[in-house]
């Protein structure tokens, strides 16, 4: 026979006052013996007593002896105990929880869907804004930013002569200058990198080793210094097999001979998507006043450890306002500033991503209100059972912290399905990253996540576990057996409960909703947003022609023999040429003066976007001519300048004048004495930026007679724009196998890459939303079918008496339709007070958009009459003599 199961219930132990009141009492008894015996010899009382205390030892060192001992046992034993009734509320935690399946499934789904998403952003948000870069110490790295008459600006060559020289506060400043780097690999074909062009103590102020070989040394960014290169471990891994031996060896970079010098730790490197660094040579034109207007660098500087950051910010200020007072005409309202590094590469991801944190913490609480109801419903179906366990002998304390026990146990094994859940999500996130965001890419699930992960779900526990404990702890044991008086008061508390919970859930649901509807909105409006030019059918490739092998002549050559070959391609309708494809990101602008007009300084001159273009550019892209002509292939060195400008340039510059025969001089070639250009054309307005951003004043010229290194090839056909991919790279490869094609995109692609930021935020808020409303309605359902089996013997004297099942049903979800109501209300007066949150995120659509808050009640309204009438059809079909038969 099997032994008897031991019995859950114990009579505990002994306390410490206890303890020691029965040790005392042995002690005295025994004093009291030897009084007694010695009385019996003949002593007296009082000499007897004297005697046996001599005999004894003093009481008082005898209690304390005791209680020392006491102490030191009673320790152990409450060790002992705690570890012992631990271990019974885990198992009998885990048998209650095996014998009730759908519950526990559903609660541990739904923790493990909070907690996961939870997982998954944090892990993002604690990469991107929290873990400082590393470089030690990171706090010590920043950015200089410049802003000029209250717009951004970046640096001058002449920056980093400046401050280093003035600055006192700074170990030392260095340049970064963005470089297309074509590297020829062994086999003869080449592929472009993404390299950077710095000052030669970049890595000394980084204050990072190199993975191999070394860096650079001072004088290696000066005239006649040897081409040297450090790649990033990637590169060196990917290209070169991560073999050792690479450093040394010589490598072909934009048609020059430079030696790799170094391997750079992938998690060190700086900027975050550089792949190969050289020393960035300035010549004397860049390093003369003269070039103080040629702004396209970024500078980099690194803080003393005994300055405060304030004091250096303070100190770079000073010298800004002191190069104003040196060159006003340039300098004019040009102020400097730092940022650290963190703050400078986050840049915009601070707001959105701590939006999405949020969503996914709305989505946990409303997942934890769920687990709350169920244990609630679960907690009055138990109420019979904690009264016997508390007759038996179990105290409050005992009970609440069984059920405790039972919340934290579903939510570590929601946890632990939870990161399942985040580490797939992950990749599945991480696949649809934007190019654009470097850092998301590169977030993962860490320590640092699943210890943060740990907390989250002990604190869940605690949170959606506490109020059904309060319950029972505020049962008294004769309601609980009795079922009535009382009982039936302690269940309509839990009613309210419930009911002020699933308001609670509505609330945040409406509030998340919302906001994903905002987005959503903005999204669809943004996607509305005409470009300005034709996408379908338009093929565009990427290359960049080396400034050392590609003179201008030799640079009209290869575009011309490129041009010819594409529009011979079967299927090509016409061909062009840019330096700038739109919506790109990319692009430069000069200032400009136009003829007859004068400025008191040169910052008061104004300023456009310059773009080159072959002739068939505007056809190709299909950019309307608006006035004028375009340009034409007499356009040609030797011929006289032309330029065409866009509708805004004309509506900013020429707003009550015609802007075809006016003539502009722009200020890129850096002499005051250049030729004034004819404009010959007015061409319709390009979004360059984005879609989301007004066009700028642009200036078109020829790129024949403006030749430019890095250009993009764009095709219309009729065909696939796909399947021209292939004979076009080997039509540029057969022209020069060192020049490399890359970015090969359509432009209805560079069109959805341009919104890939504001696609990737509302697709990750929206589809959270989406979680939080079905959550929401599991738990109005959960309450409605909850009331409607409480009112079974209601429901049935009801139809006795003549009510129809349509009136059943209509009472049943007029309930359920006046809790949303309440939720509703109360979501959207904190989806108004949010608004303002992601008013920066929404384009055409303002926070308070009375269509998306509309769109929101209806749709909540609808799932809540769903959620509402599954439980109405079951009172409808309640049988009477069923239900009073049942009482």
């Amino acid at each position: 026979m099997r032994p008897p199961r031991r019995r859950f219930f114990r009579l505990p132990w002994r306390t410490r006052r206890q303890i020691r009141a029965d040790l005392e009492t042995e002690l005295s008894f025994h004093l009291d013996m030897r009084v007694e015996a010695l009385v019996a010899l003949g002593l007296s009382p009082d000499a007897a007593r004297a005697q046996a205390l001599r005999e004894f030892g003093d009481i008082d060192d005898a209690r304390r002896y005791i209680g020392a001992v006491d102490t030191d046992t009673e320790a152990a034993q409450r060790r002992s105990e705690y570890m012992s009734d631990l271990w019974q509320d885990i198992t009998y935690a885990a048998r209650k929880l095996r014998a009730t399946p759908a519950f526990t499934a559903a609660a541990i789904v739904t923790l493990a869907l909070g907690i996961g998403a939870n997982t998954a952003i944090f892990s993002v948000v604690d990469h991107v804004l929290l873990q400082a870069p590393p470089f030690p110490p990171a706090n010590r790295l920043v950015r200089l930013r410049f802003t000029q008459q209250g717009h951004g600006d970046v640096a001058t060559p002449m920056d980093i002569v400046d401050y280093p020289t003035q600055a006192k506060d700074f170990v030392g400043f260095s340049i970064i200058d963005s470089w297309t780097a074509n590297v020829v690999l062994e086999n003869g074909d080449a592929e472009q990198v993404r390299g950077v062009q710095v000052g030669a103590n970049l890595f000394d102020l980084l204050r990072i080793k190199p993975l191999h070989g070394r860096f650079f040394r001072e004088g290696e960014d000066k005239a006649g210094a040897s081409n040297v290169v450090v790649l990033s471990e990637q590169l060196w891994r990917r290209d070169f097999g991560g073999d050792e031996s690479a450093i040394g060896k010589t490598v072909r970079i934009n048609a020059r001979s430079f030696t790799i010098i170094g391997v750079v730790p992938a998690e060190q490197r700086y900027p975050f998507t550089a792949e190969a660094w050289t020393p960035r040579v300035f010549t004397a034109q860049e390093l003369s006043d003269d070039s103080r207007g040629a702004r396209w660098m970024s500078v980099l500087g690194r803080v003393k450890d005994d300055v405060s950051i304030d004091a250096a910010n303070t100190e770079v200020r000073l010298i800004s306002q002191s190069m104003e007072h040196r060159f006003p005409e340039t300098y004019r309202e040009r102020r400097a500033q730092i940022l650290s590094v963190q703050e400078f590469t986050v840049g915009d991801l601070k707001k959105p991503l701590y939006i999405i944190l949020t969503a996914v913490v709305l989505v946990l609480l409303i997942a934890c209100a769920n687990v709350a109801n169920l244990l609630l419903v679960r907690a009055s179906a138990r109420e019979t059972e904690m009264a016997i366990r508390s007759a038996l002998g179990a105290g409050r304390g005992r009970l609440v912290r069984q059920l405790m026990t039972e919340s934290v146990m579903l939510s570590v094994v929601g946890a632990a399905i939870g990161i399942g859940l985040a580490k797939l999500g992950m990749t599945v996130l991480l696949g649809h990253v934007p190019p654009g965001l470097v850092l998301v890419q590169r977030a993962s699930i860490d320590s640092r996540t699943l210890a943060a992960t740990t907390l989250v779900a002990l604190a869940a526990g605690l949170l959606f576990g506490t109020l059904p404990a309060m319950q029972v702890a505020g049962r008294g044991v004769a309601d609980a057996l009795r079922g009535g008086g009382r009982g039936a008061q302690g269940k309509a508390i839990t009613g309210r409960a419930k009911r002020a919970i699933v308001i609670g859930e509505l609330a945040l649901a409406v509030t998340l909703l919302s906001g994903a509807g905002l987005l959503l909105r903005s999204f669809n409006r943004l996607m509305a947003v005409d470009p300005g030019f034709r996408t379908e059918s338009v093929l565009s490739m990427k290359m960049a022609l080396p400034q050392s092998k590609y003179d201008s002549t030799g640079h009209r050559i290869f575009v011309r023999q490129l041009l010819e070959r594409a529009a011979a391609v079967p299927g090509v309708g016409s061909v062009a040429m840019t330096n700038f494809v739109p919506l790109d990101g990319g692009g430069y602008g000069f200032t400009f003066n136009v003829r007859g007009r004068t400025y008191a300084r040169p910052s008061d001159e104004p300023d456009a976007e310059v773009r080159q273009v072959t002739p068939a550019f505007f056809n190709t892209m299909g950019v309307p001519i608006v006035r004028g002509r375009g340009i034409q292939d007499g356009d040609a060195p030797g011929a006289p300048t032309v330029y065409l400008v866009n509708q805004t340039f004309v509506k900013r510059f020429f707003p009550t004048e015609n802007p075809i025969g006016q003539f502009i001089r722009l200020g890129w070639g850096g002499d005051p004495n250049e030729p004034y250009c004819e404009i010959v054309g007015v061409v319709g307005d390009v979004h360059g930026e984005g879609l989301g951003d007004a066009p700028l004043p642009t200036v078109y010229a020829s790129l024949a007679q403006h030749p430019f290194s890095s250009l993009t090839l764009l095709v219309r056909t009729s065909a696939s724009p796909a399947s021209l991919a292939t004979p076009l790279r080997s039509i540029v490869h057969d022209l020069d196998r060192e020049v490399p094609v890359f970015s090969v995109q359509t432009m209805a692609e560079r069109v959805a890459s341009s919104v890939g930021r504001q696609r990737f935020y509302t697709t990750l808020v929206a589809l959270f939303a989406a979680v939080a409303l079905v959550l929401a309605a599991v738990g109005l359902y959960g309450v409605i079918a909850y009331a409607v089996s409480q009112r079974t013997h209601e429901l049935g004297i009801r139809v006795a008496l003549g009510a129809t099942s349509q009136r059943i049903s209509t009472m049943v979800i007029r309930e359920g339709l006046a809790l949303t109501a309440v939720g509703a209300g109360l979501g959207i007066v904190a989806a108004l007070a949010a608004g303002s949150v992601v008013a920066s995120l929404l384009f055409g659509v303002t926070p308070r958009d009375p269509i998306t808050l509309t769109g929101v009640v209806v749709v909540l309204a609808a799932v809540a009459m769903v959620a509402s009438w599954l439980p109405a059809r079951r009172a409808a079909r309640v049988d009477p003599l069923v239900a009073m038969r049942g009482e």
